[in-house]
């Protein structure tokens, strides 16, 4: 039986894409630099890249906030300084809370069945203070960050730290709810957790993902 449900922040319950873009546009713009939209397809881009090698080990967190809008100014031929840049987008980030579509209304549902966990790769005060100013905190008993944890999805590391502290739940009655193969679905399948994909994009469902959904409303047919 259920008795939990793992929920990833960024992209899952709040949309990291408008968070970022906003955070993006405002800040080019306070410096003099036109925003276009093909700027944010480029970032979305590197970033991937950056937090997959994070995912694998191949990088430390550190050097990704070092890096990454190094390379993605570098790309787009901006003359700016990316770790400053890098400063000011993680201080509007931090304040940045946009839910995705239908996430309240899954969260009250689910609420009312299972106990909550969010489960994120992110800076721990962040992703706390973000789930507060939407209103989000509320629904769930701990906030499990990698920077807490010192691990990142999907590493067991990562998961064993959450069932050690939530000791009265075994892996098997739990679900990782997320929009990441790489890091929610495989990370959750892994440590023998139901996983639950949204999958947003339309890509093909790998045969190991237990349950997918197009939207957080599908969940209702599953849990």
């Amino acid at each position: 039986m259920i008795k939990a449900i793992f929920i990833d922040i960024d992209g899952t319950i709040l949309d990291f894409e408008a968070c970022v873009e906003e955070s993006m546009r405002c800040g080019l713009i306070e410096r003099g630099i036109e925003y276009k939209d093909e700027m944010l397809v480029t970032f979305h881009r590197i970033n991937d890249v950056f937090w997959k090698d994070l995912e694998q080990g191949k990088i430390t967190f550190e050097e990704l906030l070092e890096r990454r809008w190094a390379t993605v100014f570098k790309e787009l031929g901006i003359d700016l300084d990316g770790p400053e840049f890098e400063s000011y987008f993680r201080r509007r980030l931090h304040e940045s809370a946009i839910p995705m579509e239908g996430s309240f209304e899954i969260l009250e549902y689910l609420k009312a069945k299972y106990r909550l966990f969010a489960a994120s790769n992110g800076p721990h005060e962040q992703q706390v203070n973000r789930l507060e100013k939407a209103g989000m905190l509320r629904f769930f008993e701990e906030v499990f960050t990698s920077q807490l944890i010192g691990a990142e999805k999907p590493s067991s590391d990562f998961f064993r730290y959450c069932f050690n502290k939530v000791r009265d739940i075994r892996p098997e009655e739990s679900v990782m709810l997320g929009d990441s193969l790489s890091s929610d679905m495989k990370g959750g399948n892994g440590f023998g957790m139901k996983t639950v994909w949204l999958n947003l994009k339309g890509e093909e469902k790998p045969e190991w993902v237990d349950y997918e959904i197009k939207s957080l409303g599908e969940i209702k047919n599953y849990l």
